[in-house]
């Protein structure tokens, strides 16, 4: 019994030592102003709001890319990112699995999340990517940059470097698409199974 509670007290301590119980804080991370705004960095897709996946599959309904958001909190005990959306004051929860990320949630937050404006965000963008953007939608002859814009990051677990020539998304839980590039263009998009 003393044993156990001795490594219980060990492991604890290490926790709190290692910063691993302390919540991540979104201005902190952002490098927020006083009175600047948060935004998505890209389209969030979610089915169920309260568990929002950190693959971000594009099933369901998104969050378009550019929506300003109010951070209400994180939990490094349960791996949650909580926000909520100003436009609709609707609260979404991203499930954080550093598994399938390879990232911390520091991390993941400040590529998911961002200060910049959408214009900014977009103004090097034609206007007709600007669309295809807005609806969510990747198709050849785009850039990386607006597949990011659009799709965000892909998951590390799949696509290891951006400097990769193909990135896998999530499309549905069962089924993936890997976005292939000839230099800094979308050449194809491929749907394939979870076989990869």
């Amino acid at each position: 019994m003393i044993r156990s509670m001795a490594v219980f007290l060990t492991a604890a301590a290490a926790l709190i030592l290692c910063g691993c119980a302390e919540p991540v804080v979104f201005s902190e991370v952002l490098q927020q102003g006083v009175n600047q705004k948060v935004y998505t960095k890209y389209n969030l897709w979610y089915t169920d709001p309260e568990h929002v996946s950190c693959l971000n599959i594009q099933h369901g309904s998104y969050i378009p890319l550019g929506t300003e958001i109010e951070p209400v909190g994180t939990s490094w005990f349960w791996d949650e990112i909580v926000f909520r959306t100003v436009p609709d004051g609707k609260t979404y929860t991203i499930k954080f699995d550093v598994g399938y990320r390879l990232c911390t949630m520091r991390d993941f937050i400040a590529y998911t999340f961002t200060t910049s404006p959408p214009e900014e965000l977009l103004k090097d963008q034609p206007v007709a990517v600007r669309e295809r953007i807005r609806r969510g939608e990747v198709v050849p002859g785009m850039n990386e940059q607006a597949v990011l814009l659009t799709y965000g990051p892909p998951p590390a677990c799949r696509t290891s470097d951006l400097r990769n020539e193909s990135w896998i998304y999530w499309r549905s839980p069962q089924n993936m698409l890997r976005v292939v590039f000839r230099g800094d263009k979308v050449r194809s998009l491929l749907n394939v199974g979870q076989s990869l």
